[in-house]
C-alpha cells in the first residue's frame, strides 16, 4: 500500500529553474491525496520557489525545501535546521578566491547574493520566483543562513571537485543540477527530510514512493520501497533509484502518477 509519495522538481517535473507544469498534475495528486496519500515536493529550491509550481496544493502538501533543511506545509514551518555562523563564514572565504561560481544564501527571509550580475538576478529572481533581495556582504548573514548554493556557469561538478574534500566532514555538499552545487549543514539531506515525515505519520519506507534526478535525490530515494530516476538522471541516479521514469518533456511522473492512483483505487 502506498501512503507517501515524494518527488523532485528541477529536471524531473520541470526544466531547471521552469514553474510551469502540466495541471493534470494537480488533479491526479488530489485525487491521491483524496485517497489518504500523502504528497511531498523535495528541493534544493526555498518553499516561495516551490510554491510557485504547487501553490494551489500548498495547503494540502509538504515543501521539503532547500534540500529538506525546511520543511513546510501551508505556509508554515514545521521543521528548520540552520548552518553554523563560523564555519559557513570560513567556507565563503575560501569559495570567493574560486573562480566561475556565483553565490545564493538561502535565510527565511528569501535569498541573499551579493553578486552583481543582473542575468543572476534575473535566474534567481525571475524564473525560480525566488523572494530576497541583493545585499552589501553575505557575511553579514551566516547566523542566519540555512543553504548555500553556488551558480556556476560553466558546469557544477568541477567547482564541486576544488572544495569538496576539504569540507565534506563540515557541511552536506551536493551537485543539484547542471550549474548548481548546493550546501548545508552536515546531517540535513532530502532523504532525512523524508524519514522526519515517514516517523511522524508511522509510513514506512514500503509504503514510500520516490521521485528524482541528481545527485541530492539519492538520499530520498534510499527511504523508498520504490522510486524512479528520470531518463535523464545520471547513470549513478539511476542505478540508486531502480526504476526509469520519462523525462519533464513527456510528464513521465505524471503517467507513474496515474498508475500509482490506479493501484490505489483497486486496493480501497
Amino acid at each position: 500500500m502506498i501512503r507517501l509519495i515524494v518527488s523532485d522538481i528541477d529536471g524531473t517535473l520541470v526544466p531547471e529553474g521552469g514553474t510551469y507544469v502540466n495541471p493534470e498534475y494537480m488533479t491526479v495528486i488530489r485525487a491521491l491525496l483524496d485517497r489518504g496519500v500523502r504528497f511531498a515536493a523535495a528541493s534544493g529550491r526555498q518553499a516561495a520557489s516551490i510554491d510557485a509550481v504547487f501553490h494551489e496544493l500548498r495547503d494540502e502538501i509538504y515543501y521539503l525545501a532547500d534540500n529538506g533543511a525546511v520543511i513546510q506545509k501551508g505556509g508554515r514551518a514545521i521543521k528548520e535546521q540552520y548552518m553554523d555562523g563560523g564555519e559557513l563564514r570560513a567556507l565563503l572565504k575560501e569559495l570567493r578566491g574560486i573562480s566561475g561560481q556565483r553565490l545564493l544564501l538561502s535565510v527565511k527571509e528569501g535569498y541573499y547574493t551579493d553578486e552583481q550580475d543582473r542575468e543572476f538576478h534575473r535566474l534567481v529572481f525571475e524564473e525560480y520566483k525566488g523572494v530576497g533581495k541583493v545585499v552589501e556582504r553575505l557575511e553579514d548573514y551566516a547566523d542566519t543562513c540555512i543553504k548555500l548554493s553556488l551558480y556556476c556557469e560553466d558546469g557544477a561538478q568541477g567547482i564541486y571537485d576544488l572544495f569538496y574534500d576539504r569540507w565534506k566532514e563540515r557541511f552536506t555538499i551536493y551537485v543539484s543540477g547542471a550549474r548548481w552545487v548546493d550546501i548545508n549543514s552536515a546531517g540535513v539531506t532530502k532523504g532525512n527530510a523524508v524519514r522526519w515525515l515517514q516517523e511522524r505519520y508511522g509510513i514506512t519506507p514500503e509504503e514510500t514512493v520516490v521521485f528524482g534526478d541528481n545527485y541530492n535525490d539519492i538520499s530520498m530515494m534510499q527511504r523508498a520501497g520504490r522510486s524512479y530516476a528520470s531518463e535523464l538522471s545520471a547513470p549513478d541516479v539511476r542505478r540508486a533509484a531502480g526504476r526509469v521514469a520519462a523525462s519533464y518533456e513527456r510528464d513521465g511522473v505524471l503517467t507513474e502518477l496515474k498508475r500509482i492512483l490506479e493501484e490505489v483505487q483497486n486496493e480501497r
